[in-house]
Parts: C-alpha cells; sequence; structure tokens
C-alpha cells in the first residue's frame, strides 16, 4: 500500500493530480477546505480516499492530515498545493494580507513537510511536490504576493532536499505556466478590469505569447507531477521545473 496526502486536491491541478494518484493506486488523503465533492468522484473511481477539510494556513489542518496518514500506517508521497493570494500590486496589499498567506503559502506548506517527515523515515523514504508557478521565475507585475511568497518557499523547498537527500526524501517544485483552471479565469477577469479590456481579449494576448499558442491542462501538470511524487522518479530532487508550453526558458 502506498499512502499520498495532496492539499488543495479539491479543484483545478490539485484534483488532476489526486485523480492521477488514484489511477496508480495509492490511498489517497485530500485536503481543502471543502473536500467532500472531490472525495465523491474519486471514490467513485474506486479510489480508498479520506477527506480532511481545512485551511492549511492553520496548524491544525495539518495535524489533521497527518493523523490519517498516521492511521493508514505511513506516508510516500506528499503534495503542497493552495489557492492562489488576491491579484493586486505591491502598494495595494495590506499588511494583514502579507501575513495571511505567508501562513497559506509559506508556514502552512512547510509545517505540514516537517510533520510528514518522521512518516517518510518509517517508509524509508519518500516524495514531496509543491505547486509553484512560473512567474517565480520571471516576476509579473500585480501579482506580488505571489512572487514573492511562492519564491520563498522554493528556496525552503531546495534546502529541504539538501537536507533530507540522504534520508531518500526527494522534494521537488513545479512551476505551471498558463494552466486553464478557475485561477487563469479571476486572473484574466482582474487583468480586464484594470486595462479596460474583456477577458478574451486578455487570453487572446497571454496565448499569443505561448510557443505551443494555447493554455495548458491541468491533466497535463498532473503527469508530471504523478512521476516525481512515484518510486519511478528516484534521481531528481531539488528541482523547479516549469510546465508552460516553452512559455519561460530555466535558467
Amino acid at each position: 500500500m502506498r499512502v499520498a496526502i495532496l492539499t488543495g486536491a479539491s479543484s483545478g491541478m490539485g484534483f488532476a493530480v489526486a485523480q492521477r494518484m488514484a489511477r496508480e493506486g495509492y490511498v489517497l488523503v485530500v485536503g481543502s477546505r471543502d473536500p467532500s465533492l472531490a472525495v465523491k468522484q474519486l471514490q467513485a473511481m474506486g479510489a480508498k480516499v479520506v477527506g480532511v477539510a481545512g485551511d492549511l494556513a492553520e496548524a491544525a489542518t495539518a495535524e489533521a492530515l497527518v493523523r490519517e496518514a498516521e492511521r493508514l500506517g505511513r506516508v510516500d508521497a506528499l503534495l503542497l498545493n493552495h489557492g492562489g493570494p488576491p491579484v493586486k500590486p505591491v502598494l495595494e496589499v495590506t499588511e494583514e494580507e502579507w501575513r495571511r498567506y505567508f501562513e497559506l503559502m509559506v508556514l502552512g506548506p512547510l509545517r505540514l513537510l516537517r510533520l510528514c517527515v518522521p512518516l517518510f523515515r518509517r517508509s524509508g523514504g519518500g516524495r514531496v511536490v509543491a505547486i509553484t508557478s512560473f512567474t517565480v521565475k520571471s516576476p509579473y507585475p500585480g501579482i506580488v504576493l505571489s512572487n514573492s511568497l511562492r519564491a520563498a518557499l522554493v528556496n525552503a523547498l531546495k534546502t529541504a532536499a539538501l537536507e533530507l537527500g540522504p534520508e531518500g526524501i526527494l522534494v521537488n517544485a513545479v512551476a505551471p505556466g498558463y494552466i486553464f483552471t478557475e485561477r487563469i479565469a479571476e486572473w484574466n477577469r482582474a487583468h480586464a478590469e484594470r486595462e479596460g479590456v474583456s477577458p478574451e481579449e486578455v487570453a487572446r494576448r497571454t496565448t499569443e505569447g505561448i510557443p505551443l499558442r494555447r493554455y495548458g491542462r491541468p491533466e497535463e501538470v498532473a503527469e508530471v507531477i504523478a512521476f516525481l511524487l512515484s518510486e519511478r522518479n528516484g534521481y531528481i530532487t531539488g528541482q523547479q521545473i516549469l510546465v508552460d508550453g516553452g512559455l519561460v526558458v530555466a535558467g
């Protein structure tokens, strides 16, 4: 039996990962603010799945996720994912928003990783992937919370990869480009409002700048993540892997 803890798994890329891991036979512990629908859909696929409702920014949520894994006796894979922060330029972000999203996007994932390490050790190793964004490498205006806090998490996870590697715990980040989810729809609406154009016009301009000339699909990101979370990945750690249709050249 292989066990995966997946956060932010009720929609978008997180749910696509849950579906992919279910097909590979993992027992799933899925977390989100309301995982009930995702749990039903995964069970309909034949998956063994437990849902944990909560906010990743809260310590109680991480503790509840790990308790469920402890009941199963192990954890082999951990996906760190969560909802994105508001689309706001740097001068409009309040101190409360900085604190709130630091707890969600940096402290929460690192807390959950720390709590999972004893279970990884019990399993003889493990795999960790965080979903970040291509804007960590190439920051965009108007999303300072995402640019800054995802970069902080990536660097913390790189450090964790260096420190945990000797124990067989491989830690990576996957940085999606423009993947069509509700988050991208929100992005398009926000930029359309600021620029006085339609969301469709924002989408058109966006896809013109992607060499593949289309948005990516959540399932395409999930394929990469599922590989990195599996035992098939034996030698990739400490990396941030772009899944962006050629939008950004890694530097």
